[in-house]
């Protein structure tokens, strides 16, 4: 058996402010914490989190930003290096860039045990072919495959990963709670308090389904109380024009709010009633458990691990069916008692399911397990 602390190097793509990278700026310091040596290589620069995780005792490594080939190379004689002069006991790859370059440089130096985290479903796969054949060639030589839903944990199975080392450890959930009330957040946004407020945060991209929710709104708004608004969330990826051009064709301009990238989401599920993701995909999304806990009504589209994060505490509506969307929102929209329910059924389940303690637990067990060389079957297992 190993001595000293156990030593992990995570391997990621970048430290933006992406789900997977808040979710490492949660666990990693809680594992330093608890005696951990941790190294993150991250294969971009520029990271938002990189300080935040530097601050919670854990070390950080940039690569210098170069155009593709030469980042994958660079890349793949960092991992290489660390895992021949450092000697990890554990490596962990996060997204798939991270992972093909990390899992070779790895598989090269003959170092193990290694670990890949694939937190999203596997479309992305379409556009790179080879890169996905590196994938599936890795996954036998991986040692614990990890997915954050049951729907990624089906598809690695299907993609021919060992049965025995697929695990499933689902999101921790990091809340903050609102900072004004729901009454000044209304008031600024001129919102009336009898209004219904629905919500979504998603960067606005194709595959998020906003188009089908704007639509679905647009249909509800008549049945819905008087001054009823939308609020986008998320980044503009390219989508807010065309977004913008819907709203006006639909006559629903003045009773949506593009609100764009922003720090203050607490504050804006405080003011809202209802969550809406009505996604054509998704792994296990964040911004629906981030919203249960804040207590709200939630509607998801049956994708993925959506329906799966909101068990029996949410709605669920076929996807790309924006009449489905606004039968929900008719439906909630005037029935504050059901809103009332379902908000705080998904608030408890969120408490119980997506705990940060729990999650930061299954990754503590695991590690040792492998570090120690015991059976990991039941370190991957995740009730519920």
């Amino acid at each position: 058996m190993p001595e000293g602390p156990t030593r992990l190097l995570v391997v990621v793509t970048g430290l933006g402010l992406g789900g997977t990278e808040r979710h490492l700026a949660a666990i990693l310091p809680a594992l330093a914490a608890g005696g951990m040596e941790i190294r993150v290589l991250a294969l971009r620069s520029g990271g938002a989190l990189a300080e935040s995780l530097r601050l919670g005792g854990v070390t950080v490594m940039e690569m210098a930003d170069r155009a593709a080939p030469l980042r994958v190379l660079a890349g793949f004689l960092a991992a290489f290096r660390l895992c021949m002069l450092w000697r990890p006991h554990v490596v962990h790859f996060f997204l798939p860039e991270a992972y093909v370059v990390g899992g070779l440089a790895s598989w090269c130096a003959g170092r193990r045990p290694r670990v890949m985290s694939r937190r999203s479903l596997n479309a992305y796969q379409q556009a790179h072919p080879r890169a996905a054949a590196v994938e599936r060639w890795l996954h036998r030589r991986m040692d614990a495959l990890l997915g954050n839903s049951r729907a990624v944990c089906e598809e690695l199975a299907a993609e021919g990963a060992p049965a025995d080392r697929i695990g499933l450890i689902r999101n921790g959930l990091v809340t903050e709670p609102p900072a004004r009330s729901r009454a000044s957040v209304r008031e600024s946004l001129g919102i009336g308090p009898a209004a219904l407020v629905v919500a979504c945060v998603a960067n606005l991209i194709p595959y998020k389904g906003h188009v089908d929710l704007l639509e679905g709104f647009a249909q509800a708004r008549p049945f819905l109380p008087a001054g009823s608004t939308l609020l986008l969330i998320g980044r503009d990826e390219g989508m807010g024009i065309a977004i913008t051009a819907q709203a006006e064709a639909r006559a629903v301009i003045d009773h949506v709010r593009l609100l764009g990238e922003r720090s203050d989401v607490p504050d804006l599920l405080a003011a809202s009633d209802v969550f809406v993701l009505a996604s054509h995909e998704e792994g296990s999304p964040n911004a629906v458990i981030e919203a249960m806990a804040a207590g709200l009504a939630v509607v998801v589209t049956d994708v993925g691990g959506s329906p799966e994060a909101v068990g029996r505490a949410g709605l669920g509506v076929p996807s790309r069916e924006p009449s489905a969307i606004a039968g929900a929102l008719k439906r909630l929209g005037n029935d504050p008692a059901a809103r009332a329910a379902l908000g705080a059924a998904a608030a408890r389940r969120a408490a119980e399911a997506y705990s940060l303690e729990r999650c930061i637990g299954h990754y503590a067990a695991l590690y040792a397990a492998l570090r120690d060389g015991r059976p990991v079957a039941s370190a991957l297992a995740e009730p519920g």
